[in-house]
């Protein structure tokens, strides 16, 4: 029964407090704000490292066809 009690002392702590409400609020849409910029911001770094990897990958020394690595 005091898990239920705190939840609603939680709820009402926010509910009570509208301020609160809109900071919890402000917090988290500024929060996602940061994450997706940086994300919007990293985009063109990263789609250069795979290019790169990928030109790497196919220039890539490989055995000779039907050859045996085996002497």
């Amino acid at each position: 029964m005091s898990a239920t009690i705190a939840g609603v002392r939680g709820v009402l702590y926010l509910l009570l407090h509208p301020k609160r409400l809109l900071t919890l609020f402000a917090g988290v849409l500024g929060f996602l704000a940061y994450v997706w910029i940086g994300a919007v911001r990293s985009v063109p770094g990263v789609r250069r490292r795979k290019a790169a990897k990928r030109a790497a990958w196919k220039a890539r020394p490989r055995r000779p066809e039907g050859g045996s690595t085996e002497t």
